[in-house]
């Protein structure tokens, strides 16, 4: 039996912040720079986990499954257009992004350095 106000599993941060991007996950709500930008669920779940691991490699296949669940059957080049809908919405130059690095033939990486 657990005791009340004690919780087994540690409790997820409610903002996560990562330079100038701010990820409230009560609120649903996404900042960069102060300006608040929105996001469809997928993105909100992507950029998520990507600041739940930021500056650290996430295999393609893992945030696939991670995102859209284990049971993903379909094309995995879902997550590049993701992916691309995300540096449009975050990135200042989302050809030449500066956060969501993308390490070829493995996954992505959020990399927290200050613009």
């Amino acid at each position: 039996m657990a005791t009340p106000g004690v919780h087994s599993e540690v409790e997820p941060r409610r903002v996560l912040q990562a330079a100038e991007i701010r990820l409230d996950r009560a609120a649903h709500l996404v900042w960069v720079k102060q300006t608040p930008v929105f996001l469809t669920l997928l993105e909100f779940r992507l950029l998520e986990t990507l600041l739940e691991n930021a500056d650290h490699l996430l295999a393609s296949a893992e945030l696939l499954e991670s995102i859209w669940g284990p049971a993903f059957s379909g094309d995995p080049g879902t997550l590049a257009v993701y992916i691309l809908r995300l540096r449009k919405k975050i990135e200042r130059r989302p050809r030449a992004p500066h956060h969501i690095r993308t390490v070829r033939g493995i996954g992505y990486v959020f990399d927290t350095t200050p613009v």
